[in-house]
């Protein structure tokens, strides 16, 4: 079921690329996957989290600094507080870290982490 959903959910992220770089679209990946454009591949956008709550970028941060190309950030890092849910039951509770760089140098979404749920205030 994870795999199915990941790969799902990546695919969507692919079309959120393709169309903001091509046509323009005019909001980010949760607007993208709300609005559903013509001919576009989405998820639901009840999974998908452009922030993280305030106690997490209090505490857990660090957690969400996740590698990019140098032309994004010469520090080759950036904080990636925008996610995709995969699922929300038990503790592992996977996620895809993505930072969405579709009006940047590279035109792509990055993806930065597909694994178990960060540290949070319910780790």
């Amino acid at each position: 079921m994870w795999a199915r959903k990941s790969w799902q959910a990546l695919r969507a992220l692919d079309s959120y690329a393709l169309i903001s770089t091509t046509e323009g679209f005019n909001g980010n990946f949760r607007a993208f996957c709300e609005r559903q454009p013509s001919g576009a591949l989405v998820i639901s956008k009840h999974n998908v989290a452009m922030v993280e709550s305030e106690s997490v970028n209090n505490q857990w941060l660090d957690e969400r600094l996740l590698p990019v190309p140098i032309e994004v950030d010469p520090a080759g890092k950036v904080v990636m507080e925008a996610h995709v849910k995969i699922d929300s039951k038990g503790s592992t509770s996977p996620r895809i870290y993505f930072y969405d760089d579709t009006a940047g140098v590279t035109g792509k979404v990055i993806v930065g982490l597909i694994s178990r749920h960060p540290t949070n205030t319910q780790s």
